[in-house]
């Protein structure tokens, strides 16, 4: 059975780095014989605005675990380490189990 992606609303100056945030039923998922248990993975979904200078990351943790959630972050990555890549420096940190908290806080952080 495949999955579908997760409907968000994506304003301009945001680019899509990667999105396999999918309407995977993480209430379902509560050992290891779920079927989609592998789309609870660390590296679900990362949207860039580089005029903003800011990062929305999400993944699950712990990965591929029953008892993890989604862990959503908006970082700031305005500042240089020196070595041609920015520190992620973490704003807002948002933990819930619920695809619909998630993505209503994506929207959120996407108006920021």
């Amino acid at each position: 059975m495949s999955l579908n992606l997760v409907p968000l609303r994506i304003p301009t100056g945001w680019k899509v780095n990667l999105n396999d945030f999918t309407e995977s039923f993480p209430d379902r998922f509560t050992d290891d014989n779920y079927e989609h248990r592998w789309e609870f993975k660390e590296d679900i979904l990362q949207l860039e605005s580089e005029h903003k200078k800011r990062v929305i990351d999400l993944g699950w943790y712990p990965e591929f675990d029953a008892d993890g959630q989604y862990t959503l972050m908006l970082v700031d990555v305005s500042e240089e380490n020196g070595e041609g890549s920015f520190y992620w420096n973490k704003l807002i940190e948002y933990r819930s189990r619920s695809i619909e908290e998630i993505r209503m806080k994506i929207e959120e952080f996407l108006r920021t």
